[in-house]
């Protein structure tokens, strides 16, 4: 992959209780669209050395959505800002643009763009964390499962500094591709009788178990995983929530830090009660593994 030259941070801008970087490139890529991500930071000095960073990964099956127009990423930004983290709304390609690992290789460097302006964002590069639902919520996983293996890194953007998490917090991950239903009549994927998981290998996940599962954050579970909270109802029909027990299972059998919320007759997308408590967990399992904001 050739990319054009970095770009520096754009101008900040301020916004009320916090300062705002739009439209950051972190990799401008020839023969695709850029990679962008949107920067809120809160207003006023920071501790130091810096606020500690939430990268939110928007979901959509790898093959629609915008962290830009997510509902969930503006609610998020709002909460984790009163909070006191800055928040990073990062890009991928989706799956018709590009085959994995081209997502996972978007939202490290996404990480790596933003651990190198660290200092001048007021971003304390020690404390970065992902959080994301659905399949935004399987990069987040991948990016705590992954850290800085070399085979995963990608070549884009930033290549110098960490693409390390050092946690993450996952709502209805997909974390075994060999083992996902065909999406439920609930889904926009079910009338056109589409497998969006197979967009984003380029091939059948049945037919190819060994390409499902180099994609699958249960595969690269070790004892150096980054802390997770994983979310997942009972009731979600399009990633069963199978999908979570087996990858925190996973998780503690390695020796990793994984807590899981399991959520009694809720779906794949949660009610705005469920979702306030949620983001609640979250921001507190995230203070506790990252330390005050």
């Amino acid at each position: 992959m050739r990319v054009l030259p970095q770009t520096a941070p754009p101008e900040a801008e301020p916004a009320g209780a916090s300062v705002l970087y739009r439209d950051a490139e972190v990799a401008p890529l020839l023969g695709y669209r850029p990679l962008l991500l949107d920067l809120a930071v809160p207003a006023g000095p920071p501790s130091a050395p810096g606020w500690p960073v939430v990268a939110f990964v928007h979901g959509g099956a790898f093959a629609v959505g915008s962290p830009k127009h997510a509902p969930l990423g503006r609610y998020l930004g709002e909460r984790l800002l009163e909070a006191g983290f800055a928040v990073a709304k990062v890009h991928f390609r989706h799956s018709r643009e590009a085959v994995y690992p081209a997502q996972l290789h978007d939202v490290k460097a996404a990480v790596r763009w933003l651990r190198h302006h660290a200092g001048t964002l007021a971003l304390d590069p020690g404390r970065f964390s992902a959080w994301g639902h659905a399949a935004g919520g399987h990069l987040a996983v991948m990016l705590a499962v992954t850290g800085d293996r070399p085979d995963l890194e990608g070549d884009i953007g930033v290549t110098g500094p960490s693409s390390a998490v050092q946690a993450a917090v996952a709502w209805s991950p997909p974390s075994d591709f060999a083992r996902l239903p065909p999406p439920p009549p609930s889904s926009p994927f079910h009338r056109t009788g589409e497998d969006p998981h197979a967009w984003l290998l380029g091939a059948s996940p049945a037919a190819h178990p060994a390409l499902a599962a180099a994609a699958s954050p249960l595969t690269h579970v070790t004892a150096a995983a980054a802390p997770v909270l994983v979310v997942h109802g009972t009731g979600d029909d399009g990633v069963p929530i199978a999908q979570s027990e087996a990858l925190v299972a996973a998780y503690w059998q390695a020796g990793a830090d994984a807590e899981f919320a399991w959520l009694e007759d809720t779906g794949h997308v949660y009610g705005n009660r469920t979702r306030a408590a949620m983001t609640t967990a979250g921001i507190e399992f995230l203070r506790r593994r990252l330390g005050p904001a």
